[in-house]
């Protein structure tokens, strides 16, 4: 039992003892109080108060009444609906140290018990290569996947790249058009990033035909009303040249004309080899990728299923569809007229597929809120079509990454670039380490080395660091800061420890004496070290990495402020100077393993 089960296990019997009852609750919540002078930690006594059908402040005072003290909790009062413990600072402190002590992976779980859990993440497409909006994608999607390992799940994480459709044929069609033969190694170009170019000149020459279009039949297209543009739109596209010329080309691709099949084939390779090293820089790897071509066809006969079982309906034109309106949502065509499959087909087969092959027990789609509604539809019939295990999945829908002028848009080229956002991160880190107040000799090697970890740790950091379900501006000047809510900030305070014990240059004896007065600041440092695995448990459960990310800012900064009242190597009693020791290497160890579940190195040297 930790030293926070114990804590809640005698909680937990004071208040059986007190009203004579067994109070039937798996897990009792403890809060740090606003004010540290109010106690160590506050217990809220409104669901013990509805339990009990009293009022939660009378509940609390005469729990505060009839409270006895332990070993681990030396006094009670209360404030309120809220009781509000005071440790016993000794007792707690050596009891605190020596769990994390014994402990190789501390803040690891095993209530995962080895069950099987799919994360699907990052999808991108293969006409462009990955940007800012991806990078949270494949940031949140591998973070999930290293917390649910974390936890003692047999984590499965799989991607699906969309590689087919007309998107896909605008660029192969630019190419054709414009590149001479062109290739990603004859032009130097990484591969996405070279067909991305090409996509962009085929929406730019789209545009140019779109305006002469709208100058030869002398329309002023933005003072038209938001349905007659619309209407200008399909009227323009349905003669456009360039759009005649790809949806041919298209045909041709589902007809497996082998010269646009070839083409295709190529393009793509060159994608992939691009996406490959941009998640070897992200630290991002799939046990499986699945691929759009591949999965387009699936579903098809779940739609013959779910005819035969009533839960789809055919409407006279032969298309086929699911009435959802007495689920307050809407009818969904799910199979065309002519018998070709939409999206949600598609998903309906896959999510079928992964399930006959798998068996997992809990699937998380990593995807943007945008897709909220087709989430909705799709785990509701799965369930109408029958499968239990649709009860188990979940739509993790993250908020949309902006440029601080508005959103991107990747066909005016107008977007943040994954790649070169690294770089230009890794850049920013080599310029706010040169002008740090005490610098460190390093030779140009370790001086890369260390740009490259803290710009990508103030890249993660500061994405992991907003609620995946909130929208986000990223801002590159504010996450590499040394001061505040960053990465750099957490890795600058594990760089500093790893000073201290380095020039202690000992072994750190733990059988020492408490023959001092353990300080505030040291019992603070304590009570948030023994908070990690929770935190870890919570973030896992509720999809929410910023959880780790604030607890570990408040642990560098809580350590920070100790280290800054405190000394630690030029304390004469050695007893003293061991403990704070043990507390700096503690917090070594918690700083490492927290920013390690966020694929942050932890540098020794900054």
């Amino acid at each position: 039992m930790t030293t926070l089960e114990q804590i809640k296990a005698n909680l937990k019997k004071q208040i059986d003892l007190a009203f004579q009852l067994d109070w039937p609750i798996n897990q009792l919540d403890l809060d740090l109080p606003p004010n540290e002078n109010l106690g160590d930690y506050a217990f809220a006594c409104f669901e013990l108060a509805k339990f009990l059908k009293q009022n939660p402040v009378e509940v609390a005072k005469t729990l505060s009444e009839k409270f006895q003290a332990d070993d681990l909790i030396s006094q009670v009062e209360f404030a309120g609906p809220y009781l509000n413990l005071k440790l016993a600072t000794e007792n707690f402190v050596k009891n605190a140290l020596a769990e994390i002590n014994s402990q190789t992976n501390f803040g690891y779980h095993d209530f995962g018990k080895k069950q099987k859990i799919m994360i699907e993440f990052s999808g991108p497409n293969t006409n462009k290569p990955q940007h800012l909006g991806h990078v949270r994608n494949d940031i949140l999607g591998q973070t999930l996947v290293n917390l649910y390992r974390a936890c003692d799940f047999e984590v499965i994480p799989v991607n699906i790249i969309n590689d087919r459709g007309i998107h896909i044929i605008k660029s192969m069609l630019a190419w054709q058009k414009w590149a001479n033969n062109e290739t990603p190694e004859t032009s130097q170009t990484k591969g996405d990033h070279f067909v991305g170019i090409y996509y962009v000149m085929f929406e730019q020459a789209l545009k140019a035909e779109k305006n002469e279009y709208l100058a030869k039949n002398k329309l002023d297209y933005q003072k038209l009303e938001e349905l007659a543009q619309r209407k200008v739109d399909n009227e323009f596209l349905a003669q456009s040249p360039l759009m005649q010329a790809a949806h041919a080309m298209l045909i041709k691709w589902e007809a497996n004309d082998p010269a646009v099949r070839d083409l295709w084939k190529t393009m793509n390779n060159w994608v992939y080899a691009g996406f490959a090293e941009t998640y070897k820089n992200l630290g991002v790897s799939f046990d499986k990728v699945y691929y759009e071509s591949e999965t387009y066809l699936l579903g098809k006969d779940l739609v013959k299923i779910g005819l035969e079982k009533n839960v789809f309906f055919k409407k006279e034109d032969g298309s086929i569809w699911i009435d959802l309106t007495a689920d307050k949502l809407d009818e969904k065509l799910v199979l065309r007229a002519d018998g070709t499959s939409v999206y949600i087909t598609q998903d309906l087969g896959t999510a079928k597929n992964r399930f006959d092959e798998f068996e997992f027990d809990k699937m998380i789609y990593v995807v943007a809120n945008e897709q909220n509604y087709h989430f909705q539809v799709l785990f509701l019939t799965l369930k109408k079509l029958g499968f239990a295990w649709a009860e188990n999945l979940h739509h993790l829908a993250y908020g949309m990454v902006n440029l601080p002028d508005g959103k991107m848009k990747s066909r005016e080229g107008n977007v943040v670039d994954a790649d070169n956002l690294i770089i230009e991160m890794e850049e920013k880190a080599k310029v706010i380490i040169s002008q740090a107040e005490k610098q460190i000799s390093h030779d140009q090697a370790s001086i890369e080395e260390i740009s490259q970890t803290v710009g990508l740790g103030a890249l993660k950091f500061f994405i992991l660091g907003v609620n995946p379900q909130k929208d986000m501006i990223f801002d590159p000047q504010a996450s590499i800061s040394f001061d505040g809510y960053t990465g750099p900030f957490v890795q600058y305070t594990h760089a500093r420890i790893q000073n201290i014990l380095n020039k202690a240059n000992k072994k750190i004896d733990y059988n020492f004496s408490l023959d001092f007065k353990i300080e505030v600041s040291e019992k603070k440092l304590a009570k948030i070290l023994l908070n990690f695995p929770e935190t870890i448990k919570k973030s896992a459960l509720e999809y929410n990495p910023s959880l780790v990310t604030q607890y570990l800012f408040e642990l560098a900064k809580t350590f920070n402020n100790f280290y800054q009242l405190h000394s630690v190597l030029q304390t004469e009693n050695k007893n003293q100077q061991n403990f704070r020791l043990n507390l700096c290497q503690v917090s070594a160890k918690v700083l490492k393993t927290g920013l390690g579940f966020l694929g942050i190195q932890a540098p020794d040297k900054m």
